[in-house]
């Protein structure tokens, strides 16, 4: 009988401990929502990080509460997404990341770790880009040059190296290359052209500023 009530509590135990938990990142106003208390730490160290290339950038900080959600669902191709307007972003677990990561990926180099903390910091790039003043309808290219350098910005230098090698972009690139075109038919290719270009800057961290107030467009006007 002891034996049996044993085995009943550590069953029950199982069973609690594979119900999300929600944990708030040390002297942040973001929290994260996961089955995984390894998930959530992860996560945590990649909003210190995000928060650390924000201020280095002068980026504005987080001021509205912001809640990361590790789920084992995503609508297919998607490992994360950011709701607009919601500050509520959604981010794939490691392991269901990992399997829907194609080898053609520019990240794809990465350990399972690193890309998915590196997505984190994507779709938080995403969560502060909502107030961007934007002329048009809608600044996605700016939006996504400004996730996809700051995910890349992210990593070591090793592994930026590495990102840069694999890119084979030796040339200089333009600002009309950055197209939504290119985002949308080819999303690991406008990530490396990005790099490649802010990498070009004179000051990269003073052209994010300047897109992140207006100064510099990427995005044309849609007739």
């Amino acid at each position: 009988m002891r034996q049996f009530l044993v085995w009943a509590f550590f069953l029950s135990f199982m069973v609690t401990s594979a119900w999300p938990e929600t944990i708030q990142c040390v002297e942040t106003n973001i929290s994260v929502n996961s089955r995984q208390s390894t998930y959530a730490e992860m996560t945590c160290e990649a909003v210190k990080q995000t928060e650390a290339l924000f201020e280095q950038c002068d980026m504005p900080p987080f001021t509205e509460p912001l809640r990361i959600e590790i789920v084992s669902e995503l609508k297919p191709g998607c490992v994360a997404i950011y709701h607009c307007d919601e500050d509520w972003i959604e981010v794939l677990e490691p392991p269901l990341m990992e399997a829907r990561r194609s080898s053609e990926n520019a990240f794809a180099f990465l350990t399972i770790e690193s890309y998915f903390q590196s997505v984190v910091v994507h779709e938080l790039s995403h969560s502060v880009f909502d107030d961007v003043p934007c002329p048009f309808v809608a600044c996605v290219t700016a939006d996504e040059y400004v996730a996809y350098t700051m995910q890349v910005m992210s990593l070591t230098a090793g592994q930026q190296a590495e990102f840069e090698a694999n890119s084979e972009l030796d040339r200089k690139i333009s600002r009309d290359e950055l197209s939504t075109i290119i985002l949308l038919m080819a999303p690991s290719l406008f990530a490396q052209k990005s790099w490649a270009h802010l990498s070009q800057r004179d000051d990269p961290c003073t052209f994010i500023g300047q897109i992140m107030d207006g100064t510099v467009l990427l995005d044309y006007d849609r007739f």
